[in-house]
């Protein structure tokens, strides 16, 4: 019924590693102020 496919939607190319970057996007996946915690906070 569902067919999942592992291709991005374009090429991404990385020419070096961006630490500052990591972090912010670090903080808004599991950070407090990220999805996760707000998604706990709506939920309770």
């Amino acid at each position: 019924m569902f067919l999942h496919n592992k291709r991005l939607q374009y090429t991404v190319r990385v020419a070096a590693p961006n630490p500052g970057l990591a972090n912010l996007l670090l903080e808004q996946f599991g950070g407090a102020q990220g999805e996760l915690a707000a998604a706990a906070r709506y939920f309770t």
